[in-house]
């Protein structure tokens, strides 16, 4: 079963290409509804935006001269920021920055996940080295 699901779902989402000697070709075409929506992604932005508030008052905590030092370690009684961990959020927030961007830009350009474009235009391509090969430019 596991061998033919790949070979049912191409069939499905499948369609046909003709070259210009007439020979067909099977392309998978069919759009897919993008799964990764808007609101996945206000989902994981709320959860950053959480995150983020703890990492910035650990980081405040630093600037203000709260920082731990090889004597006085954070405990209850003293509440410090350690500069490796400062460090390490500042750079794991650009990262998510970063990421979270991508994941903008990707949702609203792909609103469906279709490679008819990019098809199209590679049979176009393949067309024409076809026609220049045989002898027709």
């Amino acid at each position: 079963m596991k061998r033919l699901l790949p070979l049912l779902l191409i069939l499905a989402l499948g369609g046909c290409a003709t070259l210009p000697d007439g020979t067909k070709v099977f392309l998978p075409t069919a759009s897919v509804k993008n799964p990764v929506t808007a609101t996945s992604l206000y989902d994981i932005k709320a959860t950053y935006v959480i995150a983020q508030a703890g990492a910035d008052a650990y980081v405040q905590r630093y600037r203000d001269g709260h920082r731990c030092t090889k004597t006085a370690l954070e405990s209850v009684t003293n509440i410090c920021s350690r500069r490796s961990v400062v460090i390490k959020l500042q750079n794991a927030d650009r990262t998510a920055q970063i990421a979270l961007g991508r994941v903008d830009a990707f949702i609203r350009d792909n609103p469906t996940i279709d490679a008819s474009a990019v098809i199209s235009a590679a049979q176009q391509a393949v067309g024409a080295f076809y026609d220049i090969q045989k002898g027709n430019p």
